[in-house]
């Protein structure tokens, strides 16, 4: 019978705690010798966006920061992947990119080491992402939004943050 009652407890915690493959990844945070895993987003409605620094796209760290602002607290998270795959247009030192996001944006999503996301073999997280949707970020600021329940929605990097289409994604996914 205790058998029975550890197997049973068993199965329903790992139910009760399911993370979908996607991610179950463990991704450097930025500036630190420190690692999170992405399930503990995975309650919420992501978007996840490659950023540079030095970008003609930039200026779309202030809507990213106003989406973090206006629906952190419904469910939703912006998660941040600084890149130098597209014409070098990130610092080489993470300390600068945080020095930077905080400065100009006073950004207070979650930001991730510098990450190669133009050759998705080499990320997990971008490896898992390009299995699953077959789209690979065509320059800075590409944007996937993960749902809840795993779906994905590609959104290029001409797609201002404010654009209705993400906003209505986000709401549907959040149920607002």
């Amino acid at each position: 019978m205790k058998k029975f009652l550890l197997f049973f407890l068993f199965y329903i915690c790992s139910y009760a705690y399911s993370c979908n493959d996607l991610l179950d990844t463990d991704v450097k945070i930025l500036n630190k010798d420190e690692y999170k895993n992405l399930c503990e987003y995975s309650e919420k409605t992501i978007l996840v966006v490659n950023t540079a620094s030095k970008c003609g796209y930039t200026n779309q760290f202030e809507g990213l920061e106003a989406l973090q602002r206006r629906f952190s607290n419904d469910g939703f998270t912006v998660l941040g992947f600084p890149s130098r795959d597209f014409l070098w247009q990130e610092y080489e030192d993470e300390a600068k990119v945080g020095e930077f996001c905080k400065a100009m944006y006073d950004v207070t999503f979650p930001m991730f080491s510098i990450s190669n996301v133009k050759n998705s073999t080499e990320h997990p997280f971008y490896k898992k992402l390009f299995k699953k949707t077959d789209e690979r970020p065509k320059w800075n600021f590409h944007k996937f939004l993960i749902t809840k329940e795993g779906e994905i929605k590609s959104f290029s990097h001409k797609v201002e943050p404010n654009d209705p289409k993400i906003i209505q994604a986000i709401q549907d996914s959040i149920e607002l």
